[in-house]
């Protein structure tokens, strides 16, 4: 049954009984009667599943307003993808080849000027020979900024720092980060090259010594 409505309203807004006219085409009494009733059924239907509709959505909002506010950041699988194709959707890297993610971000990042590195690693990438888990790796890892905004790095970071951490707890200590951490920590860095973060690490290696994890 066609409805005319009276001039345009917002998306989102619960509409108003009183700006609905209801056509209704020349009936018998009893079947207009009918109709009527059906017409009222829907508006009814309608009313009920726009107000609830708008109050779920205000309540994610809200939510997540308040998570915003207590420091959490947002991230996901998706913005981790980039590191995925060559470390492994699991950060369990490929021997030889891709050192493993898991477990080490965490640590790194609980580190003092870890956040930087890793920012900078992620950003400018990364070249040079390096020892983990008792095995080599020598090769030249491609930055990401440009390819990512900088929101999509510290997603991508704050996944492999929590996500791909056994100890939860001890990750869950670690300050989420965020985009304009990563854009602050990118403009420290006056030469773009991947040779930048291999200085840096070969600092935090004998800065931190046995903490640096293995």
């Amino acid at each position: 049954m066609p409805i005319s409505n009276v001039g345009a309203r917002p998306a989102g807004e619960v509409p108003n009984p009183q700006e609905c006219r209801f056509i209704t085409p020349t009936l018998p009494p009893t079947a207009r009667k009918r109709v009527f009733k059906g017409q009222q059924w829907a508006l009814s239907l309608i009313l009920l599943f726009t107000g609830l509709t708008t109050t779920t959505f205000d309540r994610i909002a809200e939510a997540r307003d308040e998570n915003t506010a207590a420091g959490d950041q947002e991230y996901s699988a998706a913005a981790f993808a980039a590191c995925s194709a060559c470390h492994l959707p699991d950060g369990a890297g490929i021997p030889g080849a891709f050192p493993p993610l898991k477990n080490r971000l965490a640590a790194i990042a609980s580190l003092e000027g870890g956040r930087d590195y890793l920012i900078t690693t992620v950003s400018f990438g990364l070249m040079g020979t390096i020892q983990v888990g008792g095995m080599q790796y020598f090769g030249v890892m491609a930055g990401n900024k440009g390819a990512m905004s900088a929101e999509e790095i510290a997603s991508a970071l704050n996944f492999a720092v929590f996500e791909l951490a056994d100890d939860k707890d001890a990750a869950g200590s670690i300050p989420a980060f965020s985009a304009e951490e990563v854009t602050s920590s990118q403009s420290k860095v006056s030469a773009a090259s991947p040779a930048v973060a291999g200085k840096l690490r070969e600092k935090m290696l004998e800065q931190h010594g046995d903490k640096w994890p293995q």
